[in-house]
C-alpha cells in the first residue's frame, strides 16, 4: 500500500479514470460544454458507486446537483432584486 492508503489496484482505477475524462475535459470547446463532460463523469460515478454496494449514490449526486442549482437561483434572485431597486 502507498502513502496515500490506496492499494496499487485502486491507484490503476484512479488513473485509468483520469486517463479516460482528463482529455475529454481538456478538449471542452466551451463551459457548457465542460459541465456536460463533468455531469457525465459525476453520472458514470455514482453508476459505479450503485453497482459496487452503495445503492443510494444517484441519490446524492441528485441532492448535490439540487442543492448547487438552489443556491444559484437565490443568488440570481438577490441580485436581480437588488438591480431593480
Amino acid at each position: 500500500m502507498s502513502g496515500n492508503g490506496m492499494g496499487p489496484e485502486a491507484l490503476k482505477r484512479l488513473r485509468n479514470l483520469a486517463e479516460f475524462w482528463n482529455p475529454r475535459m481538456k478538449a471542452a470547446t466551451d463551459d457548457a460544454d465542460l459541465a456536460r463532460i463533468c455531469f457525465d463523469r459525476a453520472k458514470a460515478a455514482a453508476k459505479r458507486a450503485q453497482k459496487n454496494g452503495q445503492p443510494n449514490a444517484m441519490h446524492e449526486l441528485a441532492g448535490q446537483l439540487a442543492s448547487w442549482a438552489a443556491e444559484m437561483e437565490r443568488r440570481d434572485a438577490t441580485r436581480q432584486d437588488r438591480n431593480a431597486a
